[in-house]
């Protein structure tokens, strides 16, 4: 009579990069690619329309000083889109060569990602008097939608194929084998 082995079997070597890893990548992309496109504009407006009180740039007093503070806001914003975009770049490439560091990482930027839009959603995307109150439709349609990128990436990243791909480092360990041919099977 067989026994079942003590230790569970190594789950065979996927020869190629799963679908949920290219879907986790493809949506990595795109989320760089919106970054690219509308990122530091978004940053913008968002900066302006819920928090900036253009008082405090002081346009009345002095206006290279309101000028100065302004181009400063505007620099930050533009300089964090950037580096966003870059490691979102990173991350895509990353992912695709099954590095386990890179999946963690994109699932925390990505859980913050849903945590902070549904916070958003809650407080109306302002910390003064309207927090908790109603949001209309369409800044709820909108924040669904960027949130479904990131909820389709976790969702990607969490399958058990997603998972071997990177236990096993991507195709590193398929290096140095010899090149896999079909076996023949007669008719």
């Amino acid at each position: 009579m067989l026994t079942p082995p003590s230790t569970p079997l190594p789950p065979e070597l996927l020869h190629r990069k799963p679908g949920t890893v290219t879907a986790a990548q493809v949506m990595m992309w795109l989320q760089f690619s919106f970054l690219i496109c509308c990122g530091a504009g978004t940053g913008l407006v968002s900066v302006f329309w819920t928090s900036v009180d253009f008082s405090d740039f002081a346009f009345d007093q002095d206006l290279t000083e309101g000028i100065e503070d302004f181009a400063a806001l505007v620099v930050v914003v533009v300089v964090a889109t950037v580096l966003v975009v870059i490691l979102y770049g990173i991350l895509a490439v990353k992912i695709g060569a099954g590095r386990r560091w890179a999946q963690v990482l994109t699932i925390l930027i990505m859980l913050a990602s849903v945590v902070t839009g549904f916070l958003g959603l809650y407080t109306g995307f302002q910390a003064g008097d309207e927090a908790g109150a109603a949001v209309d439709g369409s800044r709820l349609i909108w924040t669904l939608l960027g949130l479904s990128f990131p909820l389709v990436t976790l969702l990607c990243l969490f399958t058990g194929s997603a998972n071997q791909w990177f236990r096993q480092k991507g195709r590193d360990p398929l290096r140095g084998l010899p090149p896999q041919t079909p076996q023949f099977r007669p008719y």
